[in-house]
C-alpha cells in the first residue's frame, strides 16, 4: 500500500506542473507574438545619403533599425522626430521602433496621425496600427483596422489572410 502511496504523489505532482504550464500558455498566447512576427511589414529603412547632422542621425537610426537593434534606433529617431514630426518617413519608421519596443499606445498615436493624413504611408500605418493592437492581443481592434486597409493597397492580401486567421 505505501509504494502505490509513493507512486501516486509524483505522479500528482507532475500533472499539476503541466496544468500550471498549460495555464500560463493560454493566459500568455506566445502565438500572438508569433502572429505579429509572420506579418510584420517594412523591416528596412531605407534613406537618402545624408548631408547634414539631422540626415546622418537619421542614416544611424536606419542602421540600427535595418540590423533590428530597435532600442538603439528607438533612441536615435526619437531625438530627431521630436526635432521634425512632419517628416512622415521619420514618423512611420519611429512608430515602427515604438512597437517594436512594446510602446504600442505611444505609436498608435504617430499611425493614426499618418493615417489621418493624406501620405504615402496611409494604409501601411493603418496596418501597423492594427499589428500593434496584435501585439496586445486584442483582436477585435486588430480587425477594425485592418479592415481599414483597402483591396487595392500592397497590404491587403495580408491583412485579409490575418483577418481570416484571427476569426477562426
Amino acid at each position: 500500500m505505501k509504494e502505490e502511496h509513493k507512486f501516486v504523489k509524483p505522479y500528482i505532482k507532475y500533472v499539476s506542473v503541466a496544468a500550471v504550464l498549460v495555464i500560463c500558455l493560454l493566459i500568455w498566447s506566445p502565438w500572438s507574438s508569433g502572429l505579429y512576427e509572420k506579418y510584420a511589414i517594412s523591416r528596412q529603412m531605407s534613406v537618402a545619403k545624408p548631408g547634414n547632422d539631422s540626415e546622418v542621425n537619421i542614416s544611424k537610426g536606419a542602421k540600427y533599425f535595418n540590423s533590428q537593434k530597435y532600442h538603439k534606433a528607438k533612441k536615435v529617431l526619437q531625438s530627431e522626430y521630436m526635432l521634425n514630426p512632419q517628416n512622415l518617413l521619420l514618423s512611420y519608421y519611429f512608430a515602427i521602433t515604438l512597437v517594436e519596443t512594446g510602446k504600442e499606445y505611444e505609436a498608435r498615436t504617430i499611425f493614426m496621425s499618418l493615417y489621418k493624413g493624406e501620405s504615402a504611408f496611409k494604409y501601411d500605418a493603418a496596418y501597423y496600427v492594427a499589428l500593434s493592437f496584435l501585439k496586445e492581443d486584442n483582436k477585435p481592434a486588430t480587425i477594425e483596422w485592418l479592415q481599414k486597409v483597402p483591396q487595392e493597397t500592397a497590404n491587403s492580401s495580408k491583412a485579409k489572410e490575418l483577418i481570416a486567421k484571427l476569426q477562426r
